[in-house]
């Protein structure tokens, strides 16, 4: 898939704006894994390390959650999933 991003926006703001909303479509169900930091930089075509800056992000919201060792993981909280989509 291509993605062409918008200049006048930080690229990881945009990349974490459509990881979101995957998630919250439900192309990324509640407890599954996230693509690793390389499958993902290599989807978006970007340096890893802006894949790791939009990751943290979402982390911080609470949308994902690091499973040491095993990876990324989306959020089983349904409420916080449910508010994020009604926004």
């Amino acid at each position: 898939m291509n993605y062409s991003f918008d200049a006048e926006r930080p690229i990881y703001i945009q990349i974490m704006d459509i990881i979101k909303n995957n998630i919250i479509r439900g192309e990324y169900k509640p407890g599954s894994k996230l693509p690793s930091v390389r499958e993902l930089s290599t989807l978006f075509k970007v340096n890893p390390n802006t894949i790791v800056k939009s990751l943290y992000f979402l982390e911080n919201e609470g949308l994902i959650y690091t499973d040491r060792t095993n990876g990324k993981y989306i959020t089983n909280d349904k409420d916080l999933l449910r508010n994020n989509k009604e926004q």
